[in-house]
């Protein structure tokens, strides 16, 4: 495997691992001195029956290009659709910055946006979590190393509606944290715009 490629699978294994934190009961308890109602006189039966399949998740890959991509990043870059209808970037030098770019539905049980936030913030060693404004209902990225390496790494997300828009940065070129974050947020924006 090439180092660009053992990158990219770093930067999947953070979206993964964010997921997977998130995951979770997530049913708000009843405030103290309140009272559920067992004979709710809603039909959980009929919303289903009438619900339609959900939306496809976006697949970037067919919604941005690589100079799409390259004017975020600031250095050339190539697409190629990865595992779980992700879209991975990588650059000809194998320690510069790489990614991914993907989608999640996190209004289905799984712990939500805040979830998945955390999550991502705690994949990462020492992640600290920058918010971004202006861009989809929320968005943030964190960064922090992984696994003991020396270089920031990034992951973050937009949610536009139910979905999150996944982002994941890997790199081994000493980006600083000022460089990841504008790039994440640029990276953001576009996916935001695209979907």
């Amino acid at each position: 495997m090439t180092a660009s490629r053992a990158r990219t699978a770093l930067a999947g294994l953070v979206l993964v691992l964010a997921t997977a934190a998130g995951c979770g009961n997530d049913d708000p308890e009843p405030a103290t001195g309140s009272t559920v109602d067992s004979t709710d006189s809603t039909d959980s039966t009929a919303s289903t029956a009438d619900s339609t399949e959900p939306a496809a998740l976006p697949r970037f890959c067919d919604l941005v290009t690589p100079e799409e991509v390259t004017a975020a990043v600031g250095a050339a870059v190539t697409l190629e659709a990865g595992p779980l209808d992700s879209c991975e970037f990588g650059q000809e030098d194998p320690r510069a910055l790489s990614g991914s770019l993907g989608a999640v539905e996190v209004d289905n049980g799984n712990g939500g946006f805040a979830a998945y936030r955390s999550g991502s913030r705690s994949t990462l060693d020492d992640g600290v979590d920058h918010p971004i404004s202006g861009v989809g209902d929320e968005a943030f990225v964190a960064t922090g190393t992984f696994a003991g390496g020396e270089n920031l790494q990034g992951a973050g997300a937009v949610l536009v509606g139910g979905t999150a828009y996944t982002l994941a940065l890997a790199q081994g070129s000493g980006l600083s944290e000022e460089e990841l974050v504008a790039i994440g947020e640029k990276l953001l924006r576009l996916m935001a715009d695209a979907a």
